[in-house]
């Protein structure tokens, strides 16, 4: 048996947050392209970052739902989610109904979901720890016991799932498959479980977008004119429009992508390096703190220049 899971929702869901992402992405670039100083700046910033992530993720979790295959026979049961790939020797598996008194709980903790796509891993009270491969709620999974652990899974007639379960291992195997576990090693995903590169990385970005909002904040009370540049003697010099001002937060941004390339090339490569990886990752550290210093350095060249103004 060879069937995919009912998937029609999670794809069609997942579309509509995919395009949703790009307009988002697309529309707050559109305005930052021409918006004046103004409070509405932080808005057109964060658009695109957000629009971004949304796509990313839908992106990710389509090519999930799309790859999703359940195989089942006498020497084995196999699941294709995506890049993750599960196969199990038969005598080693066991398939149930969940009982029904966990009809509440039985859904992965801290994934970002939508209906027809339930994907993550959770702690469930009374079984442990769970990892979902589905796309149905608890009326329609099955768990799958096995040495590795506990998968729900979500065929498309779990009743004849577990008939051909039962057919199958009367049968016996013939020629069992080798058990093998594999899951997607994502580089922003050991970025999230790295405590230092987590806060330095959100850190280095935050800066220069609070210093954005800030300045549309204050965009009412700029005078016409404010100084950008100080001379040789340390005094205010060039007066411009207000809008200049935003050139300070868009090098910090741009420091921070080019220090999120660098650093990350550095991670990575010290990550899979057998021997003293520990060097190259401390670089990468170093070039995203220097993120965070230029990112207060123009926090601090942005109060000058307003408080010349």
């Amino acid at each position: 048996m060879d069937v995919a899971p009912p998937r029609t929702q999670g794809i069609l869901i997942g579309l509509a947050i995919l395009l949703a992402g790009i307009g988002a992405a697309t529309l707050g670039l559109s305005q930052l392209a021409r918006a004046a100083i103004s409070p509405a700046l932080l808005l057109w910033a964060a658009l695109p970052m957000a629009g971004t992530a949304a796509a990313g993720l839908a992106l990710y979790r389509l090519h999930g739902l799309i790859t999703a295959r359940y195989v089942l026979n006498r020497n084995g049961l196999g699941v294709r989610w995506g890049l993750a790939v599960e196969e199990i020797p038969l005598p080693e598996v066991r398939i149930e109904r969940p009982q029904h008194s966990l009809t509440g709980s039985l859904r992965p903790q801290g994934a970002i979901r939508w209906p027809g796509c339930v994907v993550g891993a959770g702690e469930i009270e009374g079984l442990g720890r769970v990892e979902f491969f589905s796309t149905r709620g608890h009326a329609g999974m099955l768990l799958v016991t096995s040495p590795n652990g506990i998968l729900a899974i979500s065929p498309p007639d779990p009743d004849a799932f577990l008939r051909a379960f039962v057919a199958a291992a009367r049968q016996g195997a013939l020629d069992p498959i080798e058990g093998r576990s594999s899951r997607p090693d994502l580089f922003p995903a050991r970025l999230w479980r790295d405590p230092i590169a987590r806060p330095l990385l959100f850190t280095g970005i935050a800066l220069p977008l609070v210093l954005l909002g800030f300045l549309g904040l204050r965009a009412t009370s700029l005078p016409a004119a404010v100084p950008f540049g100080f001379d040789s003697l340390g005094n205010p010099d060039s007066l411009v429009p207000p809008g200049r001002l935003l050139l300070l937060p868009l090098i910090g941004g741009l420091c921070w992508a080019c220090d999120l390339a660098l650093g990350s090339a550095l991670y990575r490569r010290g990550a899979d390096r057998a021997l003293r990886p520990e060097g190259d990752r401390s670089l990468a550290y170093a070039i995203w703190a220097l993120a965070v210093v230029v990112g207060l350095l123009l926090w601090g060249a942005a109060l000058n220049l307003l408080a010349a103004a």
